[in-house]
Protein backbone atom coordinates (compact mmCIF):
# COMPACT_ATOMS: atom_id res chain seq x y z
CA UNK A 1 0.00 0.00 0.00
CA UNK A 2 1.17 3.67 1.02
CA UNK A 3 4.05 1.79 2.10
CA UNK A 4 5.54 -0.01 -0.46
CA UNK A 5 9.52 -0.47 -0.31
CA UNK A 6 9.19 1.04 3.37
CA UNK A 7 10.68 -1.32 6.27
CA UNK A 8 9.99 -1.69 10.20
CA UNK A 9 13.03 -2.09 12.60
CA UNK A 10 11.73 -3.51 16.40
CA UNK A 11 14.31 -2.13 18.76
CA UNK A 12 15.46 -2.84 22.36
CA UNK A 13 18.19 0.57 21.95
CA UNK A 14 20.64 -2.22 23.15
CA UNK A 15 23.73 -2.23 20.43
CA UNK A 16 24.34 -5.03 18.36
CA UNK A 17 27.41 -6.94 19.49
CA UNK A 18 27.78 -8.90 16.61
CA UNK A 19 28.47 -5.56 14.31
CA UNK A 20 30.50 -2.63 15.02
CA UNK A 21 29.28 0.69 14.95
CA UNK A 22 29.98 2.45 11.21
CA UNK A 23 31.59 6.45 12.82
CA UNK A 24 27.43 7.44 11.87
CA UNK A 25 26.32 5.58 14.57
CA UNK A 26 28.94 5.86 16.84
CA UNK A 27 28.36 9.97 16.40
CA UNK A 28 24.48 9.39 16.66
CA UNK A 29 24.98 7.08 19.82
CA UNK A 30 27.07 9.93 21.64
CA UNK A 31 24.54 12.78 20.77
CA UNK A 32 21.85 10.23 21.99
CA UNK A 33 23.99 9.35 25.22
CA UNK A 34 23.97 13.13 26.11
CA UNK A 35 20.32 13.64 25.41
CA UNK A 36 19.99 11.03 28.26
CA UNK A 37 21.69 12.98 30.31
CA UNK A 38 20.17 15.98 29.40
CA UNK A 39 16.53 14.39 29.79
CA UNK A 40 17.93 13.03 33.64
CA UNK A 41 19.06 16.59 34.40
CA UNK A 42 15.64 18.07 33.42
CA UNK A 43 13.90 16.19 35.51
CA UNK A 44 16.37 16.60 38.77
CA UNK A 45 16.12 20.34 38.59
CA UNK A 46 12.01 20.41 38.33
CA UNK A 47 12.24 17.41 41.20
CA UNK A 48 9.81 18.45 43.58
CA UNK A 49 7.21 19.71 40.77
CA UNK A 50 7.33 16.50 38.72
CA UNK A 51 6.85 14.44 42.19
CA UNK A 52 3.69 16.57 43.25
CA UNK A 53 2.20 15.69 39.83
CA UNK A 54 3.22 12.15 39.95
CA UNK A 55 1.21 11.86 43.03
CA UNK A 56 -1.81 13.59 42.22
CA UNK A 57 -2.06 11.60 39.23
CA UNK A 58 -1.43 8.44 40.78
CA UNK A 59 -4.46 9.31 42.66
CA UNK A 60 -6.61 10.20 40.16
CA UNK A 61 -6.24 7.03 38.08
CA UNK A 62 -6.39 4.69 41.54
CA UNK A 63 -9.76 7.13 42.10
CA UNK A 64 -10.99 6.04 38.47
CA UNK A 65 -10.44 2.31 39.11
CA UNK A 66 -12.23 1.76 42.46
CA UNK A 67 -15.11 3.67 40.80
CA UNK A 68 -15.41 2.33 37.39
CA UNK A 69 -13.05 -1.78 38.25
CA UNK A 70 -15.65 -4.47 39.53
CA UNK A 71 -13.20 -5.84 42.10
CA UNK A 72 -12.02 -9.77 41.05
CA UNK A 73 -13.68 -12.77 43.05
CA UNK A 74 -11.64 -15.68 44.40
CA UNK A 75 -12.93 -18.81 45.70
CA UNK A 76 -13.27 -18.71 49.63
CA UNK A 77 -15.13 -20.49 52.39
CA UNK A 78 -17.36 -17.78 53.04
CA UNK A 79 -18.93 -14.76 51.15
CA UNK A 80 -21.19 -15.07 48.40
CA UNK A 81 -22.58 -18.39 47.58
CA UNK A 82 -21.37 -19.56 44.20
CA UNK A 83 -24.08 -21.94 42.65
CA UNK A 84 -21.72 -23.48 40.13
CA UNK A 85 -19.53 -24.91 43.11
CA UNK A 86 -22.32 -26.28 45.38
CA UNK A 87 -21.43 -29.92 44.32
CA UNK A 88 -18.12 -30.03 45.62
CA UNK A 89 -19.94 -30.31 49.12
CA UNK A 90 -20.29 -33.77 48.64
CA UNK A 91 -16.43 -33.87 48.10
CA UNK A 92 -15.58 -32.50 51.56
CA UNK A 93 -14.51 -28.58 49.65
CA UNK A 94 -16.28 -26.44 51.62
CA UNK A 95 -14.82 -23.36 49.23
CA UNK A 96 -18.23 -22.98 47.39
CA UNK A 97 -18.27 -18.91 47.95
CA UNK A 98 -16.78 -16.24 45.82
CA UNK A 99 -15.39 -12.70 48.21
CA UNK A 100 -13.67 -9.97 46.57
CA UNK A 101 -10.06 -9.70 46.38
CA UNK A 102 -8.47 -7.19 48.56
CA UNK A 103 -6.45 -6.01 45.78
CA UNK A 104 -8.00 -5.54 42.92
CA UNK A 105 -5.76 -5.40 39.76
CA UNK A 106 -6.38 -3.40 36.63
CA UNK A 107 -7.72 -5.78 33.89
CA UNK A 108 -6.19 -3.72 31.12
CA UNK A 109 -2.41 -2.29 29.89
CA UNK A 110 -1.58 0.76 28.64
CA UNK A 111 0.60 1.61 25.41
CA UNK A 112 2.49 5.29 25.28
CA UNK A 113 4.13 5.63 22.19
CA UNK A 114 6.41 8.96 21.62
CA UNK A 115 6.81 10.82 18.21
CA UNK A 116 11.05 11.18 18.32
CA UNK A 117 10.95 12.73 14.96
CA UNK A 118 13.24 15.86 14.67
CA UNK A 119 10.22 18.24 14.87
CA UNK A 120 10.76 17.19 18.66
CA UNK A 121 14.37 18.41 19.22
CA UNK A 122 13.64 21.68 21.18
CA UNK A 123 11.17 19.85 23.72
CA UNK A 124 12.89 16.50 24.34
CA UNK A 125 13.72 16.73 27.91
CA UNK A 126 9.40 17.92 28.91
CA UNK A 127 8.53 15.01 26.35
CA UNK A 128 11.05 12.42 28.09
CA UNK A 129 9.51 13.92 32.09
CA UNK A 130 6.07 13.86 30.83
CA UNK A 131 7.02 9.94 29.53
CA UNK A 132 8.21 9.24 33.38
CA UNK A 133 5.14 10.59 34.77
CA UNK A 134 2.40 8.83 33.45
CA UNK A 135 4.99 5.64 33.74
CA UNK A 136 5.45 5.78 37.45
CA UNK A 137 1.70 7.29 37.93
CA UNK A 138 0.15 4.11 36.01
CA UNK A 139 2.73 1.83 37.82
CA UNK A 140 2.19 3.13 41.02
CA UNK A 141 -1.41 1.67 40.25
CA UNK A 142 -0.26 -1.85 39.17
CA UNK A 143 -1.02 -0.80 35.74
CA UNK A 144 1.49 -2.29 32.95
CA UNK A 145 2.85 0.38 30.73
CA UNK A 146 4.84 -0.03 27.44
CA UNK A 147 6.62 3.30 26.42
CA UNK A 148 8.05 2.98 23.44
CA UNK A 149 9.28 6.30 20.48
CA UNK A 150 9.15 6.23 16.57
CA UNK A 151 11.14 7.87 14.01
CA UNK A 152 11.99 7.11 10.30
CA UNK A 153 15.63 6.80 8.58
CA UNK A 154 16.46 6.38 5.40
CA UNK A 155 13.30 3.64 4.30
CA UNK A 156 13.18 2.40 8.35
CA UNK A 157 10.25 3.59 10.73
CA UNK A 158 12.04 2.23 13.93
CA UNK A 159 10.29 1.51 17.13
CA UNK A 160 12.01 1.50 20.01
CA UNK A 161 10.63 -0.26 23.30
CA UNK A 162 11.98 2.33 25.67
CA UNK A 163 9.85 0.40 28.97
CA UNK A 164 8.26 -3.19 28.66
CA UNK A 165 5.63 -4.08 30.53
CA UNK A 166 7.57 -6.25 32.76
CA UNK A 167 10.34 -3.53 33.73
CA UNK A 168 9.89 -2.24 37.00
CA UNK A 169 12.22 0.87 35.81
CA UNK A 170 11.78 3.63 34.30
CA UNK A 171 15.57 4.72 33.46
CA UNK A 172 14.97 3.40 30.23
CA UNK A 173 12.22 6.82 28.98
CA UNK A 174 15.20 8.96 29.85
CA UNK A 175 17.11 7.49 26.74
CA UNK A 176 14.25 9.44 24.78
CA UNK A 177 16.14 10.95 21.64
CA UNK A 178 14.80 13.16 18.80
CA UNK A 179 16.31 12.25 15.17
CA UNK A 180 15.42 11.80 11.82
CA UNK A 181 11.71 11.61 10.21
CA UNK A 182 8.59 10.33 11.18
CA UNK A 183 6.02 8.04 8.85
CA UNK A 184 3.55 8.60 11.57
CA UNK A 185 0.77 5.85 9.09
CA UNK A 186 3.37 2.92 8.80
CA UNK A 187 4.31 3.77 13.01
CA UNK A 188 0.97 3.12 13.49
CA UNK A 189 0.00 0.42 11.39
CA UNK A 190 2.98 -1.48 13.27
CA UNK A 191 1.40 -0.53 16.51
CA UNK A 192 -2.15 -1.81 15.34
CA UNK A 193 0.18 -4.93 14.79
CA UNK A 194 2.03 -5.44 18.24
CA UNK A 195 -1.54 -4.63 19.84
CA UNK A 196 -3.32 -7.72 17.53
CA UNK A 197 -0.55 -9.92 19.13
CA UNK A 198 -1.16 -9.46 22.77
CA UNK A 199 -4.84 -11.27 23.27
CA UNK A 200 -7.94 -10.22 24.18
CA UNK A 201 -6.40 -8.20 27.11
CA UNK A 202 -8.20 -4.33 27.27
CA UNK A 203 -5.69 -2.08 26.12
CA UNK A 204 -5.58 1.72 26.34
CA UNK A 205 -3.23 3.39 23.49
CA UNK A 206 -2.01 6.82 23.92
CA UNK A 207 0.21 9.14 21.28
CA UNK A 208 2.34 11.94 22.20
CA UNK A 209 2.96 13.68 18.90
CA UNK A 210 2.66 16.42 17.22
CA UNK A 211 0.93 15.00 14.25
CA UNK A 212 3.42 16.78 11.47
CA UNK A 213 3.65 13.53 9.56
CA UNK A 214 6.73 13.93 7.22
CA UNK A 215 9.27 11.51 5.20
CA UNK A 216 11.37 11.48 3.26
CA UNK A 217 9.95 8.13 1.49
CA UNK A 218 7.66 9.20 -1.10
CA UNK A 219 4.09 7.85 -1.13
CA UNK A 220 3.69 5.73 -4.48
CA UNK A 221 1.52 6.01 -7.32
CA UNK A 222 -1.36 4.02 -7.04
CA UNK A 223 -5.06 4.57 -9.20
CA UNK A 224 -6.01 7.14 -10.35
CA UNK A 225 -2.92 8.76 -8.70
CA UNK A 226 -0.21 7.53 -11.02
CA UNK A 227 2.96 9.62 -9.88
CA UNK A 228 4.40 9.70 -6.62
CA UNK A 229 4.09 12.01 -4.10
CA UNK A 230 5.92 13.43 -1.07
CA UNK A 231 4.74 11.63 2.39
CA UNK A 232 4.08 15.23 3.76
CA UNK A 233 1.07 17.12 4.17
CA UNK A 234 -2.72 16.31 3.15
CA UNK A 235 -1.14 12.70 1.55
CA UNK A 236 0.48 11.94 4.84
CA UNK A 237 -2.05 13.06 7.08
CA UNK A 238 -4.85 11.43 4.93
CA UNK A 239 -2.17 8.04 5.37
CA UNK A 240 -1.97 8.12 8.84
CA UNK A 241 -5.70 8.97 9.53
CA UNK A 242 -6.50 5.98 7.35
CA UNK A 243 -4.24 4.05 9.85
CA UNK A 244 -5.62 5.16 13.07
CA UNK A 245 -9.13 4.28 11.48
CA UNK A 246 -7.78 0.85 11.30
CA UNK A 247 -6.62 0.67 14.76
CA UNK A 248 -10.33 2.04 16.20
CA UNK A 249 -12.07 -1.01 13.45
CA UNK A 250 -9.89 -3.53 15.89
CA UNK A 251 -10.99 -2.63 19.25
CA UNK A 252 -7.65 -0.33 20.14
CA UNK A 253 -8.60 3.28 19.42
CA UNK A 254 -5.72 5.98 19.46
CA UNK A 255 -5.76 8.84 21.67
CA UNK A 256 -3.99 11.62 20.75
CA UNK A 257 -1.69 13.66 23.38
CA UNK A 258 -1.15 17.05 21.24
CA UNK A 259 1.72 18.84 21.95
CA UNK A 260 2.74 21.05 18.59
CA UNK A 261 2.23 24.27 17.72
CA UNK A 262 -1.36 25.63 16.63
CA UNK A 263 -1.41 25.31 12.82
CA UNK A 264 -1.00 21.35 13.26
CA UNK A 265 -3.98 20.95 15.61
CA UNK A 266 -6.24 20.52 12.62
CA UNK A 267 -3.78 17.78 11.24
CA UNK A 268 -4.22 16.31 14.68
CA UNK A 269 -8.37 16.26 14.25
CA UNK A 270 -8.00 15.21 10.84
CA UNK A 271 -5.90 11.96 12.05
CA UNK A 272 -7.74 11.33 15.33
CA UNK A 273 -10.82 12.94 15.36
CA UNK A 274 -12.08 14.02 18.76
CA UNK A 275 -9.67 12.18 20.16
CA UNK A 276 -7.41 14.73 20.44
CA UNK A 277 -6.26 16.66 24.14
CA UNK A 278 -3.93 19.42 23.73
CA UNK A 279 -1.29 19.18 26.48
CA UNK A 280 -1.08 22.09 29.08
CA UNK A 281 2.21 22.80 31.07
CA UNK A 282 3.39 20.35 33.61
CA UNK A 283 1.79 21.44 36.71
CA UNK A 284 -1.72 20.86 34.60
CA UNK A 285 -0.40 17.15 33.40
CA UNK A 286 -2.25 15.52 36.04
CA UNK A 287 -5.20 17.14 35.64
CA UNK A 288 -5.65 16.59 31.83
CA UNK A 289 -4.47 13.56 31.61
CA UNK A 290 -5.97 12.06 34.43
CA UNK A 291 -9.33 12.80 32.69
CA UNK A 292 -8.45 11.32 29.66
CA UNK A 293 -7.79 7.63 31.85
CA UNK A 294 -11.02 8.39 33.15
CA UNK A 295 -12.98 8.68 30.10
CA UNK A 296 -11.10 5.82 28.73
CA UNK A 297 -11.91 3.54 31.55
CA UNK A 298 -15.84 4.38 31.35
CA UNK A 299 -15.48 3.41 27.88
CA UNK A 300 -13.67 0.22 28.56
CA UNK A 301 -16.73 -0.38 31.23
CA UNK A 302 -19.37 0.70 29.05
Amino acid sequence: GAHLGCRLWFASGVPSPEQAPTPEAKHLAEQAQLQAERNRAYYSKNLELHRSVVLRLTEQIRNCILVHQQPNARVARSGNLDPERVWRTVMDDDRVFRCAEEENHPSFTVDLLLDASASRLHCQEVIAAQGSILAQSLAACGIPVRVSCFSSLRGYTVLRVLKGFKEKSLQGICQYFASGWNRDGLALRAVDWLLRRTGEQQRLLLILTDANPNDDTRLPGTGNQFFSRDYSGRPAVADAAEEATALRRHGNPPLCLFSGREGDLSSARTIYGRDVVRLPSVGWFAQTVGKIIQGRLQALES
